[in-house]
């Protein structure tokens, strides 16, 4: 069966959430293993009392897929990433965990931004070699 070992982002957001919660309850379902992921994104002009805070949140936001599964029983590891390109970060995880999908909200930037840069989980999408889900 596919999706033993979920590889499960979040950045915090309220889709992100969303997503936690769901993504759980589908590992609960499926006697799935999470791997939950935050990427401490890196700016290189960015103070490095911002990159504390970056750093802290990312922190908070696994801590909050670890609470979320161990109330549900489902097996998880968290860990935090730091990185420029939060997308590659994320698909490097997905290798480097052994995990056999990827589920990410679907969330990000909006308007001019979005079409400038794209989303993070759109180019996961794209770049990743293993299944990847996205949930709204």
């Amino acid at each position: 069966m596919m999706f033993k070992t979920i590889l499960l982002t979040t950045d915090g957001s309220d889709a992100s959430d969303m997503a936690v919660r769901s993504t759980i309850e589908f590992a609960k379902q499926n006697d799935s293993k999470i791997i939950g992921l935050a990427v401490e994104e890196v700016h290189p002009y960015f103070p490095y009392a911002t990159e504390q805070k970056a750093g802290e949140i990312a922190r908070q936001n696994v801590k909050k897929i670890a609470d979320l599964a161990a109330a549900a029983n489902v097996r998880c590891e968290v860990h935090t990433e730091r990185g420029s390109s939060p997308y590659e970060e994320i698909i490097e995880a997905a290798k480097r965990y052994g995990c056999d999908s990827i589920f990410i909200g679907s969330h990000g930037l909006k308007g001019i931004d979005r079409v400038l840069l794209g989303s993070v989980a759109q180019k996961v999408l794209i770049h990743s070699s293993v299944p990847v889900v996205i949930l709204k």
